[in-house]
């Protein structure tokens, strides 16, 4: 464990729910919200142990309300359509992270160890965080370092904002 982990662990580790999403035109404090890409309300867990092992979730929650779940068919015997549909709402990946400071603040670094876009296997995921406090409530937010790439060749930069709701 480096001394910048057990410096923030506590701040860091528990249960997270994904209260927003946003992806901006830029970074900085003049960017403009360019789109919400799982809405107003966002499907997304993510939990820290105390040792640094991160799994995060993160699913379109209108991919997911459509289907009807009353059906008597298998998720295994459905559609491949149907289930392209779900898949590209989702994005999840789980491995070690670690954690060091810079001058722009805390930047933490997951070796994916497992993930629904099998690119990332082996790689890393990099992202800033931040931890506030707002009206007694513990929130992180979490911003990749790289923007992300959209169909049509623009990109953006996203802000995630996730509440605790489980401590370690």
């Amino acid at each position: 464990m480096s001394e910048t982990w057990l410096k923030h662990r506590d701040e860091l580790v528990g249960g997270w729910r994904c209260v927003s999403y946003g992806v901006y035109d830029r970074e900085g404090p003049d960017a403009k919200l360019i789109s919400k890409p799982h809405g107003d309300n966002p499907l997304g867990r993510s939990y820290v142990s105390r040792n640094g092992y991160l799994a995060a979730h993160l699913a379109a929650p209108d991919r997911i309300t459509q289907f009807d779940k009353d059906s008597k068919t298998p998720w295994a015997k459905r559609s491949d359509a149907e289930i392209a549909n779900v898949a590209r709402g989702l994005s999840m990946y789980c491995g070690y992270m670690e954690l060091s400071e810079d001058d722009k603040g805390l930047l933490w670094k997951t070796k994916v160890e497992i993930a629904s876009d099998p690119t990332r296997v082996g790689g890393y995921q990099t992202r800033r965080v931040e931890y506030v406090e707002e009206n007694g409530k513990h929130f992180k937010i979490v911003r990749p370092v790289d923007p992300i790439l959209f169909e049509d060749g623009s990109q953006g930069w996203p802000v995630l904002k996730w509440e605790r709701v489980e401590t370690a």
